[in-house]
């Protein structure tokens, strides 16, 4: 379950921020991600929000809380934005942004993306137009564009607007709720085929697909 997901922008503003991962015990399995940027780039190419695990958004949430610096406050009336990296997930750009020393982080998604791929075939020609470089391109400027309005709207209202379901204009939910969700899809999972649970949560991703 889970399609890959593709790394699209992570702002220079906190690309080198380092994650400190003393607090998470001893890994030995692979290099950990020393920076925003690292981990944004372990995640490109893999199921990651397609398939977001009880231990991913642990993970995540472990990372926002224990392995972040809190960021000094701006002024009296601006505070800081939470480092954040954007990716692409079927038909969206997807984002996760997190908030330094708290557990409040927020994941969310930009409305779908026009099937350009679609747009571009050409039946009668031997070759059609798609042309992934300027795609990928025009998903980063989409990005790029949200992230000023998010940056915005997160500075002036503060840890308010992560309760929002809209952010900036983009559906988005708290990492607390995403890690809620996949501990009962799991639950969910383990049970029989034909469970009314299992079947409706099943429908539900077929529709979402």
């Amino acid at each position: 379950m889970g399609d890959p997901s593709n790394l699209r922008f992570v702002p220079s503003s906190c690309a080198s921020i380092p994650i400190d991962w003393t607090k998470r015990g001893t890994f030995k399995k692979r290099p950990l991600p020393a920076t925003i940027d690292d981990l944004a780039k372990m995640f490109h190419e893999t199921k990651f929000f397609g398939y977001l695990t009880s231990e991913l958004c642990t993970l995540l949430l472990d990372i926002s809380e224990f392995g972040l610096a809190e960021l000094p406050r701006l002024t009296e009336n601006r505070l800081p934005v939470g480092p954040r990296f954007y990716m692409k997930y079927l038909s969206q750009i997807w984002f996760v942004l997190f908030v330094p020393g708290s557990r409040r982080g927020i994941t969310g998604y930009s409305p779908d993306l026009p099937d350009r791929y679609a747009e571009d075939l050409d039946e009668d020609a031997e070759e059609d137009l798609y042309d992934e470089d300027a795609e990928i391109a025009l998903q980063k400027a989409l990005a790029e564009d949200f992230d000023v309005k998010l940056c915005e709207e997160v500075s002036q209202g503060g840890a308010g607007v992560l309760a929002f379901k809209k952010v900036a204009g983009w559906q988005s939910s708290t990492l607390k709720s995403s890690l809620q969700f996949a501990q009962m899809a799991e639950v969910i999972m383990e049970l029989p085929t034909d469970h009314p649970a299992y079947v409706g949560m099943m429908q539900n991703w077929l529709r979402n697909r």
